[in-house]
């Protein structure tokens, strides 16, 4: 379902996304008649999820603390079960599920679609506890690296959910703009955002990221190997699809258990890097082509392991994956948000709304006018519901 075309000259919106909107309320529309029947079931009360207990070993001295231990159990509030996953059809997951209605009532504080119940065993498998030393030591070391992280002067503590996955911030890999095909603004450009982003939290979690930033040192197909294969989490930001950059076949034989997060700001275009995918494109068949497909490069990237894919589901813009890259990252860093969380709070961001009520746009109160988010009206706009997640919500970064 393309929106627009995502071509941009001046890193301003294309001619065709005035023209874009009225389809895409009426997509929203007929998406909600369609699906109303199943609102019911859509829309019960969050449950609350019981605290877990820890399992201590009997060491003979510890009962006469088990009154103590009670207590202390029966005072810990349980949490809100309020993440839902969308186990949808290949059909439906083209259309922009997160805009329904049913989810508008506030009791939802992350939406992320699954493409299978199989497939999202898996990925809970993987991240069980194994009982072993090593994870459990591990484990106790990345709460320790969180809780030590400390936000910037007048920023809110840094509280992350206890029932969330870990991800360990220094191995994360990044690629901007492989090709420097970005055409605009330089301060909306992939690279120019991705090295503030890096400068910003440098002295807290990104100063052990590497990456390629621009075509000064152009990634080969074994560089781009070796950087899925050695991180916890990936962070592209560029031009045209993530599959148009890197070899469909390579990335189908690897195994990236060990990445728990990928995520992909794509989808943006220019004449050169439209050009480019054109001259590529001549050499692969309309089946190679398909898979770079959105949905398709989601579920590529979830049968090789990663655990998380935030992706985007139609072109975009420069200067709206430039706002996506901002709150995503000081969601992520700053304030400790799950990666489910973050990515819905980009779906509510209604309109006019966004610099309003969303304290992680403070970042946006210097910027020059032209270079914030232009959002305009109370309605639903194809950018707030162009972000999506797929697979596991309660995923945060330490």
């Amino acid at each position: 379902m393309a929106l627009s075309t995502g071509l941009e000259s001046e890193g301003v919106h294309p001619m065709g996304e005035d023209r874009a909107l009225p389809r895409f309320e009426a997509v929203l529309k007929s998406m909600e008649q369609y699906l109303q029947p199943l609102f019911p079931l859509l829309s019960c009360p969050p449950e609350p999820r019981a605290p877990i207990p820890m399992v201590v070993a009997d060491s003979g001295k510890t009962k006469g603390k088990d009154k103590e231990r009670k207590a202390s159990l029966s005072q810990v509030q349980p949490e809100v079960a309020d993440d839902v996953i969308l186990i949808a059809d290949r059909h439906l997951l083209e259309l922009p599920l997160e805009g329904l209605s049913v989810f508008d009532d506030g009791l939802v504080s992350s939406l992320s679609r699954e493409f299978s119940l199989q497939m999202l065993c898996n990925r809970l498998r993987r991240e069980e506890p194994e009982g072993n030393m090593k994870k459990e030591s591990r484990g106790r070391d990345l709460k320790k690296r969180g809780a030590a992280r400390k936000p910037g002067k007048g920023s809110a503590p840094r509280i992350v959910p206890s029932h969330c996955v870990l991800v360990d911030s220094d191995s994360f890999k990044f690629v901007a703009d492989p090709y420097e095909e970005a055409q605009g603004p330089e301060m909306l450009t992939p690279v120019s955002v991705t090295r503030e982003i890096l400068e910003r939290f440098r002295d807290t979690f990104t100063a052990k990221w590497t990456g390629h930033l621009g075509n000064k040192q152009f990634p080969s197909q074994a560089e781009w190997e070796q950087l899925l294969g050695s991180c916890t989490g990936f962070f592209f930001y560029g031009m045209e699809n993530f599959l148009s950059h890197i070899l469909v076949e390579r990335l189908a034989a690897m195994n990236l258990e060990e990445c728990q997060l990928v995520v992909l700001l794509d989808l943006a275009q220019s004449y050169e890097s439209v050009r480019r995918r054109a001259g590529s494109s001549e050499s692969r068949s309309e089946l190679q082509l398909s898979l770079e497909e959105p949905v398709e490069t989601a579920i590529l990237l979830s049968l090789v392991g990663v655990g998380s894919i935030v992706a985007s589901q139609w072109p975009t813009v420069l200067q709206d994956n430039a706002m996506r890259a901002r709150v995503l990252w000081e969601n992520l860093l700053a304030v400790g948000r799950p990666i489910g969380r973050t990515v819905r709070l980009l779906q509510e961001v209604g309109a006019s709304e966004a610099a309003r009520h969303d304290e992680s746009l403070h970042a946006w109160k210097d910027r020059p006018a032209a270079l914030r988010p232009q959002l305009q009206g109370s309605e639903r706009l194809p950018i707030t519901l162009n972000t999506v997640l797929y697979g596991l919500p309660h995923q945060a970064i330490v």
